[in-house]
């Protein structure tokens, strides 16, 4: 006996069949449709994360910029000065040495070595007018020298640049080494003495870690105790005695290329370029 036929036409197993379809179709419909709104919120939360990514490196990059300048004004700045005074200063004594001033240039060396050591102090005027009068060459000279050995102990003894920076503070303390032979010579026996470069550069800190100034020196140079004085002995002695016009032109050269690779340098973009390195190894 055949089924009797539904109001459409259709038997009532056909229209099992159509609603089955029809259901499987919608099941496979909302599947898909799930996958897709799956798929699409995977990718916006990969977009998300990496754009939080993004924003935390920008955020280090910002700060570890704000601390490279902070760095490079307190350590670089004040040894880029010094190295460049310093290194205009050996240009002129050795013009000076060449000529007839070289005499009396010497001299002015001798009156602070003996005034300093107590040999034969100043009579005729107070030291502190000398030092900013007649004697402000020879003085500042020793000025100049104190405050960049002070820059030098402060960059070695922090190494402010070996975690933010470690290529550029590798060849920064190179450089420095470079400076530090060529006040040495003659195995030695002339020059400043590397360990009392590091002690001059200690003298020169005060207890704030504030270098000296020109008129603290002069006092100390003055009135300052034997312990105090001290430092200031051998220095004196290599401008006065040991300095030649061809090792003053070596140490001019020696500064002007320090000073030249702090110009040419940036510890930031050395900073970046460790990374790009790092990321390719």
């Amino acid at each position: 006996m055949a089924l009797a036929p539904s109001s459409a036409g259709l038997t009532f197993q056909q229209s099992s069949w159509l609603a089955l379809i029809g259901g499987l179709v919608s099941l496979l419909l909302a599947a898909a449709s799930g996958f897709i709104a799956y798929l699409t919120a995977r990718v916006n939360f990969r977009r998300e994360v990496e754009r939080i990514r993004e924003q935390i490196n920008i955020q280090k990059d910002v700060e570890r910029s704000a601390q490279i300048v902070a760095v490079k004004q307190k350590y670089l700045a004040p040894l880029r000065y010094y190295a460049q005074r310093l290194g205009l200063r050996f240009g002129e004594l050795k013009r000076k040495f060449e000529s007839p001033e070289n005499g009396r240039v010497r001299g002015w060396f001798k009156q602070v070595k003996d005034h300093v050591s107590r040999d034969k102090p100043m009579q005729d005027a107070p030291y502190g007018v000398w030092c900013c009068y007649e004697g402000v060459f020879s003085v500042s000279t020793i000025y100049y020298t104190f405050c960049y050995l002070q820059c030098v102990r402060e960059l070695l003894a922090h190494v402010p640049f070996r975690e933010i920076s470690p290529f550029y503070s590798i060849e920064l303390e190179r450089q420095l080494a470079l400076v530090e032979g060529a006040l040495i010579w003659k195995d030695g026996e002339d020059g400043i003495w590397e360990p009392l470069q590091e002690v001059i550069g200690d003298t020169f800190t005060s207890p704030q870690g504030v270098r000296l100034s020109y008129s603290e020196m002069c006092r100390e140079q003055d009135t300052g105790d034997a312990f105090r004085r001290a430092p200031y002995l051998r220095p004196i002695d290599f401008y006065w005695q040991q300095l030649t016009p061809e090792k003053a032109a070596a140490l001019q050269g020696v500064l002007n290329q320090l000073v030249q690779f702090l110009d040419s340098n940036d510890p930031q973009k050395s900073e970046k370029l460790e990374s790009i390195l790092r990321v390719s190894a």
